[in-house]
């Protein structure tokens, strides 16, 4: 969903190819902190919740690097965000139906295990009935404003509202784009980004009790807009301050990953520096957007590439996935056992999100961008 220019970006592709294997690495740590169990072990997968605000910062550096000079008239607007609509709303429809049948396919499983006798099999048979959505629930998700604060609660496909928030942000990107021109643009980049952040630590501190209840940066279905907003335009500052200034690539990738891991290590003992996060990755997107050094050798790899090619797909996908690996991951105790579990999930997550990707992602992609016209545009990169 990020598009990226020709103009502004190192590849020949019109990618930053760095941030391609970025995205998918992060739906990836997304994906194992929602799998949990043993491998949370792992700092980095303890706090992969925090990689969604790498998917918001590389947002906003692309959104920004393509279509900040693009959008003077209300027809730019209009083939900008059905392009966007296009390249979210899709998956978003079809995991969240998946994710429905899916809940519900595991209570009617349960309930035939009880009813032929084969209850003392189940780790519980209290379990909860069938999922059938609200009314308020199908007509916010058909309009991305599920993840807009407006329930007390994370609906349907539960990673579902940053897609939401994201649209939205994509919104009033476009209205800013439009409404302002210059230094009066940045500043209100920085406005938006300070004041989002700021309203994402308040919520964290005063609203979810953070300090006690930990992860102090997993704001979602209440703030997350405002949490999407501030890493959203701390990407579009980011993407503007990488045009000015001369970059030491390897020097900076090794200082900003320092910093993530040791982030990582003293989360729990200090809670609040997780709030640090979103300009730890901010400055990893600086550090890798000329598409060198050592972290971007690693990122344009193949594997990364295909990684990243998907993420959209395994962020979506994943819940799905673990309705059915759960259960199963809860019985097995072992840290060799875990990761056999582990692998066999992220193998089977990226092989049903080359499937959605080429059945679901790509054409309907393609088939929204010939409704928003023909008009020359910059290529679209991948989804997080």
């Amino acid at each position: 969903m990020h598009p990226n220019t020709r103009s502004s970006l190192p590849t020949n592709s019109g990618t930053i190819a760095s941030f391609e294997g970025g995205r998918g690495l992060a739906a990836l740590f997304v994906a194992l902190f929602h799998f949990g169990h043993d491998a949370n072990a792992l700092s980095v997968i303890r706090n992969g919740y925090l990689f969604v605000d790498l998917f918001f910062v590389i947002s906003g550096f692309v959104i920004c690097s393509a279509y900040s000079t693009r959008l003077e008239t209300a027809g730019d607007l209009r083939s900008f965000l059905i392009r966007r609509f296009g390249r979210l709303f899709p998956l978003l429809v079809f995991s969240t139906v998946l994710y429905v049948l899916a809940k519900n396919l595991l209570v009617w499983a349960k309930q035939e295990a009880v009813s032929r006798g084969l209850g003392g099999h189940l780790e519980r048979t209290d379990f909860a009935g069938y999922l059938v959505p609200e009314l308020g629930e199908i007509v916010s998700t058909l309009t991305l404003t599920h993840g807009m604060g407006i329930f007390d609660r994370l609906i349907l496909n539960p990673v579902s509202w940053s897609i939401s928030t994201e649209f939205y942000a994509y919104v009033l990107f476009a209205a800013v784009c439009l409404a302002f021109r210059g230094g009066i643009r940045l500043a209100v980049y920085v406005l938006l980004s300070v004041a989002g952040l700021a309203a994402t630590i308040w919520a964290a501190l005063h609203v979810h009790d953070c300090l006690q209840a930990g992860k102090c940066f997993d704001i979602t279905y209440d703030f997350g807009f405002a949490r999407c907003v501030g890493s959203f335009f701390l990407g579009a500052l980011t993407y503007h301050f990488s045009r000015q200034v001369r970059l030491n690539a390897n020097a900076l990738q090794f200082a900003g990953l320092v910093g993530l891991v040791a982030l990582f290590f003293v989360a729990e003992a200090w809670p609040m520096l997780v709030f640090a996060s979103p300009l730890l990755f901010a400055l990893l997107v600086f550090s890798v957007s000329q598409d060198t050094g050592f972290a971007a050798t690693v990122l344009k790899s193949k594997p990364f590439q295909i990684l990243g090619q998907r993420s959209y797909s395994v962020y979506m996908m994943h819940p799905i996935l673990m309705i059915f690996v759960e259960p199963f991951a809860r019985r097995v105790h072992g840290t060799v056992l875990i990761a056999v579990v582990a692998l066999a999930y992220v193998a089977i997550l990226l092989l049903v999100s080359g499937w959605t990707y080429k059945f679901i992602e790509d054409p309907l992609r393609k088939w929204f961008n010939r409704i928003a016209g023909n008009r020359r545009q910059p290529q679209v990169a991948m989804q997080s």
